[in-house]
């Protein structure tokens, strides 16, 4: 795993989240839904971002992708029954990768 000197270059890892070259990767694609979810494999878990493609109103009207959810998904063989239930945060993602660089991961 990439080695972070503090939480901005964390964060910045984390909202560049469409960047191939980090390790992410557009896991699934909707577009009838218009969903996309993007992962990144850490050690012994994954990260999985979900976006949607939205129409935004104000200042002018426009339509882009943003994320919607964080996934902290560590045991995939339960995802069928439980993936809503892993729904996390982008502060627990920096707080994994946090620790994961602690333990030397």
């Amino acid at each position: 795993m990439k080695q972070f000197k503090n939480d901005n270059e964390r964060k910045a890892f984390l909202e560049d989240y469409r960047n191939t070259n980090n390790g992410w990767y557009l896991w699934r694609d909707h577009p009838y839904l218009q969903r996309r979810l993007w992962r990144h494999e850490l050690p012994g878990c994954s990260l999985v971002v979900e976006e949607e493609y939205r129409t935004f109103l104000w200042p002018e009207e426009y339509k882009d992708w943003t994320a919607i959810g964080w996934y902290l998904i560590k045991d995939w063989s339960q995802t069928d029954k439980t993936f809503a239930d892993q729904k996390g945060s982008k502060t627990q993602a920096l707080q994994l990768i946090k620790q994961l660089q602690k333990e030397g991961k």
